[in-house]
């Protein structure tokens, strides 16, 4: 059997990094995401300006979730339920969520 060639295996192994970081990378965009487990929807807040809803498992996947949408860059919490703070036990909260604006 042959030696592979270098070129091909480099090829193979940058195919596979790139794969890997795309599964790690929260989604962007509205709908389930596998790597935070969240789902994320555009709604219309009050102020009749648009907004991202998102609930999530942990609190750490919506703060994920909302550095994704809005690219990494600033965000505002409109509102925020069932996120824990100091002295607060998560798991008799129940599944966090969020609301939130870029910008």
């Amino acid at each position: 059997m042959a030696p592979k060639s270098t070129a091909f295996k480099t090829f193979i192994t940058i195919c596979v990094v790139g794969t890997a970081a795309a599964c790690m990378t929260p989604a962007a965009t509205t709908g389930p995401d596998r790597k935070t487990r969240s789902e994320m929807s555009m709604v219309t807040w009050s102020d009749g300006k648009p907004a991202y809803a998102i609930s999530c498992e942990e609190p750490a996947g919506c703060q994920e979730r909302a550095l994704a949408a809005c690219s990494g860059g600033n965000y505002t919490t409109l509102t925020s339920e069932n996120m824990p703070t100091v002295g607060t036990a998560r798991a008799a909260l129940g599944k966090p969520s969020v609301v939130v604006r870029c910008g």
